[in-house]
């Protein structure tokens, strides 16, 4: 029984590594030069920036494997103003007409992002992250799998808009729609997009700065298999901080 056990988790290994046979951890989506601005929606908010990268080989899903999100922070009377934040990354849904938000993983969490006495562009890194499998939305921009990333302000200070999560310019690897979504805003409880800055909205730059490393493949990692061995739409405005 037990060498029949060794012998099924061995061809489960084996079988899964003839699916993903690369670990490369590739930059997938990031760069982008900072504007002038930075958004925070508030307490109970999350905001998420929509991330492509170009797919091939029948790939699918995305195994996230680190992340940095660029959180602006300003000083105010010599000091920066404490918060904590929660970063996630998601599943994005279409439904040809639609996007929307699938599972969801907080990846990090932090209740302080420290002190300070000069403003700063923070640059807030999850380290290495295992066994976040994202499904890729392929179905809007063909050749390209869409996925969130997400930042929410938490702690007494969240809707201090002296901290809010830095805007920037298209991206330099991999592609996004400059809008992006939110859940909860004004205590809805539903997740909406496409959200824009500028009057008409996207006349302003409207893209968050987050540089993203993973692994693409046909199938979820094995981390995320369990026990398999053994058994451009349309847009609304949006609220701006500078």
């Amino acid at each position: 029984m037990v060498r029949n056990l060794t012998a099924l988790l061995c061809l489960a290994f084996l079988w899964a590594a003839t699916l993903s046979p690369l670990k490369a951890d590739t930059l997938v989506y990031g760069g982008g030069t900072e504007t002038g601005s930075r958004f925070n929606p508030g307490p109970g908010v999350i905001t998420y920036m929509n991330c492509f990268t170009a797919v091939s080989g029948g790939a699918s899903y995305l195994e996230i494997t680190n992340a940095v999100f660029g959180i602006r922070r300003l000083v105010s009377a010599g000091a920066l103003t404490d918060v904590g934040v929660n970063l996630y990354a998601a599943e994005m849904t279409f439904d040809g007409t639609e996007f929307g938000r699938g599972t969801n993983h907080l990846i990090y969490s932090t209740n302080s992002l420290g002190p300070g006495a000069s403003t700063v562009t923070q640059l807030v890194d999850t380290g290495a992250i295992t066994g976040v499998n994202l499904a890729l939305e392929l179905v809007s921009n063909p050749g390209l799998g869409g996925w969130w990333m997400g930042v929410e302000f938490t702690g007494p200070n969240a809707a201090n808009t002296l901290n809010g999560w830095r805007v920037v310019n298209a991206p330099t690897t991999g592609a996004s729609y400059d809008a992006f979504g939110l859940f909860n805003d004004a205590n809805s409880g539903i997740f909406e997009a496409f959200f824009a800055f500028g009057n008409p909205p996207g006349s302003s730059p409207s893209r968050f700065m987050v540089n993203v490393k993973g692994n693409l493949s046909a199938v979820p990692e094995p981390g995320s298999l369990g026990l398999l061995a053994v058994a451009a739409t349309g847009l609304v405005v949006a609220r701006r901080r500078k």
